[in-house]
């Protein structure tokens, strides 16, 4: 068979031996089981990827060697060529049969071909000795085809199999296109036809390798400083004073509430961090020349702050940067776990010594002791706040408290207040001493002000209400000042939610009475009789506020939004009850002692 005297439709009809010598000069058979051995060990000794990228670069090569032996023969169009493509797969044995499902030209140039492999010899390899796969495996048909249709066109094809008898379909099939068909959809293919060197490679992977052992290198370096640093307790500071020096970036730490606890670099501008939440670490612009990088902190199963590098212009981290920055953050967790432990451990035994002196369990040797143990000054003089809330049943009030008091604690610490925070049934007890509050230089209302909004802020639902007390210079007189802040609680009205104890008048007269037998009978005498039968108050109330007004009759019903009439029925019968005239002064005066005894020990409330 001589193929420049034959057409090439015609040259697949003599028999497969005769077409083979007329073709070749020379052909060697390889068994099927051969070549699967030989996949079998080039994926084991250099990877599936790179296997793939060998055998579709053979079955290009084997395409492109019969799209040359097409050209020998005699045809009418280049079509020819591309029809006479399955009987060139077949003569090889690669398949049974392919059938063209579709082909769309446009003039001499291909835009599409959908073919159907029937009964590859790759798939039914594979079939034999392993389960469906989820990628195609024909790959020497998918380069002969492309070798092959791209030497007789004279234009790139890759072709790129979508179906697989491997992956559990019924035959295999693929689509052949031109590249610039294909789009993005194809770059994953095209480097499976490209030659690469593995000794290149190795380079590569090696400069990539001590690239990375520099980093490891400088890394533990730094981790190992940063250990010495929590060893020998030098705090948060001298973490972010290393990862300056290291790295050269400016590097600061926040609470959760994002205040910057520490810096070291040049920040010369306020940073609004509440936007920049995140359980990892990441990278993320702050503005148009700002970015930052950040880690959180945990603790506790929260977290508990962030560590950060800040980046100028268009600078971006690289592994080093985030290798350094976590193992900072793990750092600053164990110095700021630590700190917290000493912290609460500290607070705890304050709030216990300022329990015992509230209950009298101290002698006032023990009292100066232990204040001198826990470095709080017996000399100085104190001043006491008690707050409470407006609803007095919340869900999990130990934990409710227990967060209050540390919010507290945080608001007095960013002042250097020296203090003990407490709690007692459901109030909460701040014991200040009086001269680290003076240093703030602003008034006790203004102070209280700033510290309910700070309480507001993360108790929203609640109302507080502040009872305090005045300023002693006697240690021993401490629980003075709790009955102080009681006795100022509970006068508080819907006018103001503090009240000072120096502020009470007669209120805090009554409060030094220690005789309670000598009060009883005072109160019984002037208004008993109207307690016996007012079991609503409601009596009481109005006889109050008509006091409390002047003994103004327009001035009360206004008050009390009553009619004059209703309030005239009220009074009449309250001086009935009383068998007093409420013209008099005198009685009017003892009365209204009578009810603020009441209304300073909680008995009544108005």
């Amino acid at each position: 068979m001589k193929p420049n005297h034959l057409h090439l439709k015609d040259a697949f009809d003599f028999q497969k031996e005769t077409v083979i010598k007329g073709l070749y000069e020379r052909v060697i058979t390889i068994p099927i089981e051969t070549r699967t051995a030989l996949k079998k060990e080039l994926i084991s000794v250099i990877g599936e990827d790179r296997t793939k990228g060998v055998f579709t670069r053979y079955g290009w090569h084997c395409g492109v060697s019969d799209g040359e032996k097409s050209k020998l023969f005699k045809s009418d169009s280049v079509w020819d060529a591309v029809y006479a493509g399955p009987k060139f797969h077949k003569l090889h044995g690669y398949l049974d049969e392919v059938e063209i499902l579709e082909l769309r030209t446009d003039k001499d140039q291909l835009e599409f071909i959908e073919v159907l492999w029937i009964n590859t010899f790759e798939a039914e390899e594979h079939l034999k000795t392993q389960d469906f796969v989820t990628k195609p495996v024909c790959h020497t048909l998918c380069g002969y085809t492309s070798g092959y249709l791209s030497t007789v066109l004279q234009q790139p094809i890759i072709v790129k199999e979508i179906e697989c008898r491997a992956m559990g379909h019924e035959h295999c099939k693929c689509i052949c296109m031109p590249i610039e068909k294909w789009g993005d959809d194809i770059a994953s293919e095209q480097s499976y036809y490209q030659t690469t060197s593995i000794i290149n490679e190795l380079d590569e992977i090696t400069e990539k390798l001590k690239i990375e052992r520099d980093n490891l290198t400088k890394a533990n370096d730094i981790s190992e400083r940063l250990i010495e640093e929590l060893l020998s307790k030098q705090g948060i500071q001298r973490v972010v004073d290393i990862l300056f020096e290291t790295t050269g970036l400016t590097t600061f730490i926040e609470n959760e509430n994002h205040q910057i606890l520490v810096k070291a670099g040049h920040l010369d501008t306020t940073l609004d961090l509440k936007k920049f939440k995140s359980k990892h670490t990441i990278f993320t612009s702050y503005s148009d020349d700002l970015s930052l990088l950040r880690t959180p902190i945990f603790y506790e199963h929260q977290i508990k702050g962030y560590c950060s590098f800040l980046y100028t212009g268009e600078d971006q981290p690289n592994k080093l940067d985030n290798m350094i920055i976590e193992k900072a953050g793990l750092t600053s967790s164990i110095i700021l776990m630590n700190e917290n432990i000493k912290i609460n451990i500290e607070q705890n035994i304050k709030r216990s010594f300022l329990g015992d002196i509230l209950e009298g369990r101290l002698t006032e040797e023990e009292m100066y002791k232990t204040s001198y143990y826990l470095n709080f000054n017996s000399s100085s003089s104190y001043w006491m706040l008690t707050l409470d809330r407006n609803m007095k049943e919340v869900d999990h009030e130990i934990a409710f408290n227990e967060e209050l008091i540390r919010h507290i604690n945080l608001f007095l610490n960013e002042r250097n207040i020296s203090s003990i925070v407490s709690h007692k049934l459901d109030k909460v007890i701040v014991l200040i001493e009086y001269p680290t509050f003076e240093d703030l230089g602003i008034t006790q209302s203004k102070f209280i002000d700033q510290l309910l909004k700070h309480c507001s802020r993360r108790s929203s639902k609640y109302k507080f209400f502040v009872g305090v007390s005045t300023v002693i210079s006697k240690f021993m007189d401490i629980s003075v000042l709790y009955n102080e802040t009681l006795a100022a609680l509970r006068s508080i009205n819907e006018q103001s939610n503090i009240s000072f104890f120096k502020e009470l008048g007669i209120e805090s007269v009554l409060f030094q009475i220690q005789d309670e037998v000598l009060i009883e009978r005072f109160v019984n005498q002037h208004i008993g009789k109207l307690l016996a039968l007012d079991t609503e108050s409601d009596l009481i109330k109005t006889l109050y506020t008509y006091i409390d007004n002047g003994n103004s009759i327009n001035n009360t019903a206004k008050k009390m939004s009553m009619s004059i009439s209703g309030l005239r029925y009220r009074l009449t019968k309250i001086s009935e009850i009383l068998n007093h005239d409420l013209t008099d002064t005198q009685a009017l005066f003892s009365i209204y002692l009578a009810i603020n005894i009441l209304k300073s020990k909680g008995i009544i409330k108005i």
